[in-house]
């Protein structure tokens, strides 16, 4: 993977990362395990990717299909006013720097639309898409709307990816 350049393992930052996200993880799911809390954080990235992923022919990993879904949220977490496009360019950035796609060419509104649509019937009836507020911070929205997606994708083509 990408965490595991020399440089950054001999630093101790891959191993860092990866311990952070399971503490994450489990303070998430973990008294929650019989998942009667469905508006969790750690769906972030898993909304879209799920079909970007089943795409015939889609030459895209489980890894890159949840950034891509990542990213499109914070898009859509921008389009709502919940962040500033200075965060947006911050995650951006970052993505890019770890050389993680950002976009990808199946991602069109309706694959968008028919992922909210699953999302509404593997979780509870509601979308519970989780929306960035800030670095570390999510907020579940179950209200998306299909031409929301459609300016979302739009903003995406703006775009260096």
């Amino acid at each position: 993977t990408r965490f595991e350049d020399e440089a950054l393992r001999s630093a101790g930052v891959s191993s860092r990362i990866i311990d952070l996200s399971i503490q994450i993880m489990l303070e998430e799911l973990g008294p929650n395990l019989w998942e009667t809390k469905l508006d969790r954080c750690v769906d972030y990235g898993h909304t879209f990717s799920k079909l970007l992923e089943m795409v015939p022919g889609a030459d895209i990993m489980h890894g890159e299909a949840v950034n891509v879904d990542g990213f499109f949220c914070v898009v859509l977490s921008y389009l709502r006013g919940y962040i500033g496009m200075d965060t947006v360019n911050r995650i951006f950035a970052c993505m890019k720097s770890l050389l993680l796609p950002t976009n990808s060419s199946d991602l069109e509104l309706n694959l968008a639309w028919q992922s909210c649509k699953d999302a509404i019937e593997h979780r509870h009836g509601e979308q519970r898409i989780p929306l960035i507020t800030e670095i570390g911070e999510s907020v579940c929205v179950s209200d998306i709307t299909e031409e929301e997606l459609e300016r979302a994708l739009e903003m995406m083509k703006t775009f260096d990816h």
